[in-house]
């Protein structure tokens, strides 16, 4: 019970470092920021015993610096989709949960490139979903709680911005 208490707590830290890459203005602070995020996540499902998320996490820290120094390229997505894939396939002791966090990743590092914003914030909602399950799971519940919140703020979001495409015709 300890360490899912002091899993939550560090969840809860890398949650708000989250929100504060929210609200930064530039692609290098929000970078900078998620890095922390997910780095600190990391930590949090490791007290969780949650391994696919650390594998995920601890991947996720590798590209956004990729991203942080615009060096994302085909090559390293690629690099990190096979590194992904192995390294939850070697470590998932949470069977088809486990996979979860994996799909998530893969399809989110292939999607960076979508230009249309509405696409993208439907896709972070269906990835969002995933992150739910696979949280509520291992016990994270912190982190469910902002998966949940980011998903409703998105769903706003989608709203707002169709709203704001209607009075500009």
């Amino acid at each position: 019970m300890t360490y899912i208490i002091i899993g939550n707590i560090i969840a809860l830290i890398a949650s708000l470092l989250m929100v504060i890459s929210g609200i930064v203005k530039t692609k290098k602070k929000v970078l900078f920021y998620q890095t922390l995020e997910v780095g600190t996540a990391t930590v949090a499902y490791a007290f969780l015993g949650a391994l696919s998320g650390v594998v995920i996490n601890a991947i996720n820290v590798l590209r956004n610096y990729l991203a942080y120094k615009d060096k994302l390229n085909f090559i390293y997505k690629a690099f990190l989709t096979i590194l992904s894939i192995a390294l939850v396939l070697l470590f998932n002791k949470e069977g088809l949960v486990g996979l979860l966090p994996l799909i998530a990743i893969i399809i989110y590092l292939w999607s960076l490139t979508i230009k249309n914003i509405i696409k993208f914030k439907k896709l972070i909602i269906f990835l969002m979903i995933l992150w739910v399950i696979y949280d509520f799971i291992v016990q994270n519940y912190v982190a469910t709680i902002f998966d949940i919140l980011t998903i409703f703020t998105n769903i706003l979001s989608i709203i707002t911005i169709k709203k704001d495409e209607k009075k500009s015709y």
